[in-house]
């Protein structure tokens, strides 16, 4: 065992007794979370720093703290289709009226499909504005080993893509085995559960209006279920510190500064373009006739989450707690486009990132970027929106599938991998904001949003109880 593990390992679990302290001290689960994201950027890059990528003296703690980081991701991602599932189908069949469902659903994928469809204009924009070269970046970066085998990977995924076509990818949506739909093994998992639990709520929903005797322990068993699944949740988010915490470090120390400067200018093209979908959502809502200011505070603490988190999925129950209780959203509508936002019409992962990447695939390939591409690339996002996970990874599986639909090459996506985490983590709280926007909108259409509740003044914290 080397001097170089057991220092870093004392430093890594020290920082773990300080956050654990930082509890002791009642302090925000924000700031657990951005001081251990700041933290693990700072001891993995001086981590690369002194010992340099790739080097057999960190190996092994490289290895100790992916347990740590993969174990919490791998956390978030066992509770995805069990939180969707029983989300889902208590949203439906808890719908009070009959008409309500139809007024709600369409309102709040229109949104989300609209909104997607504004955030990939805007990415296509940002790639113009910032004079992004895809050939020198892959002429400078796109020899690397690395690369290529991540590139490998990516062309049999879009091989498999391209030999079902857009209808094979559409029918995929639709599960044939509800079992393995549960095991979540398929890209379009989520929204087939989305879809099943959608359709079981619906029946359900039937059953209770001709004889609501017969399905009452249903019911029942369904609305314990969600508890005890927004239970185990509450347990995961926990560790949302110590698992930020040792992602950033990991990152940090694996991928090579002086190669991820090459890619800062997209980088930084991909943040503004955030920043810009961002102020999109503060002006529609001030379209609606309510303050921006007021949501922008509401929603910060749940952005926080999915920031360091890359889970709009983890994050459902805080977005549906701050919808209900601090946005003044009716329950039915904070339900559904808080599940819907997290495989439908996902601004960052589903809208921003593929049209970036289309563009600068385009460019390798030498096509023309006329406004007839333009209109094809921003449809086909939208549509290839469906389906796309609110977890770590997801926008690489919407890029693959765009750039499939369109016929480029996937060269570039396999080079940008690189800075995924980066990325992700802005793109997370995007998608959050938008299913957010629209539980918002879509109950200010209906007539059902709280406009007291949306104005008064409440601190911008998450619960004790969601957030300890």
């Amino acid at each position: 065992m080397s001097v170089s593990f057991i220092g870093l390992s004392i430093l890594f679990f020290g920082f773990y007794a300080i956050l654990a302290n930082f509890k002791k001290q009642k302090k925000s689960f924000n700031f657990r979370v951005l001081s251990a994201l700041a933290a693990g950027l700072l001891f993995g890059g001086a981590i690369q720093l002194v010992f340099g990528v790739g080097n057999v003296a960190t190996s092994g703690f490289a290895e100790l703290i992916s347990v740590f980081g993969k174990g919490y991701i791998k956390l978030l991602q066992m509770i995805v289709i069990p939180l969707v599932f029983v989300a889902m189908i208590s949203s439906i069949m808890n719908v009070e009226g009959g008409g309500a469902l139809s007024r709600i659903a369409p309102k709040i994928i229109g949104i989300l499909l609209f909104t997607c469809a504004i955030s990939a204009a805007v990415g296509i924009a940002s790639i113009y504005l910032f004079g992004i070269d895809a050939n020198a970046l892959v002429s400078t970066i796109g020899t690397n080993s690395a690369i290529e085998a991540r590139g490998d990977s990516l062309i049999a995924t879009q091989d498999a893509m391209a030999s079902s076509g857009l209808s094979g990818m559409a029918l995929s949506i639709i599960p044939t085995n509800i079992f393995d739909m549960l095991t979540g093994s398929e890209r379009t998992s989520t929204l087939s559960t989305v879809l099943f639990g959608m359709f079981l709520g619906y029946c359900i929903l039937q059953v209770k209006n001709r004889k609501p005797e017969k399905v009452q322990n249903f019911v029942d068993f369904i609305n314990s279920a969600k508890e005890v699944v927004l239970s185990m949740v509450r347990e995961i988010l926990k560790l949302t510190p110590y698992g930020v915490f040792a992602l950033m470090t990991t990152f940090m120390m694996t991928n090579d500064l002086f190669a991820l400067a090459e890619m800062g200018r997209f980088l930084l093209a991909s943040y503004v373009a955030i920043g810009v979908m961002f102020a999109i959502h503060f002006v529609m809502v001030s379209m609606f006739g309510l303050s921006p200011a007021k949501f922008m505070k509401k929603i910060w603490p749940v952005l926080v989450f999915g920031f360091g988190s890359r889970s709009s999925m983890a994050a459902i129950p805080l977005n549906v707690e701050t919808q209900t209780q601090r946005l003044g959203v009716d329950e039915e509508t904070a339900n559904m486009s808080a599940t819907f936002g997290t495989s439908i019409g996902q601004n960052g992962c589903a809208g921003i990132y593929p049209a970036m990447l289309a563009i600068m695939a385009a460019q390798v390939m030498g096509m023309p970027v006329d406004l007839g591409f333009i209109a094809q690339l921003i449809a086909v996002i939208a549509i290839a929106s469906f389906g796309i996970a609110g977890v770590g990874g997801g926008a690489t599986f919407a890029a693959v599938a765009v750039l499939t639909i369109m016929g480029l090459d996937i060269t570039v996506v396999a080079i940008l991998v690189s800075i995924e985490a980066l990325i992700d983590m802005a793109r997370t709280a995007l998608n959050i904001s938008g299913s957010m926007l629209s539980g918002v909108l879509t109950a200010k259409k209906n007539g059902s949003l709280n406009t007291e509740q949306y104005n008064a003044d409440v601190t911008a914290t998450v619960t004790k109880e969601a957030a300890v």
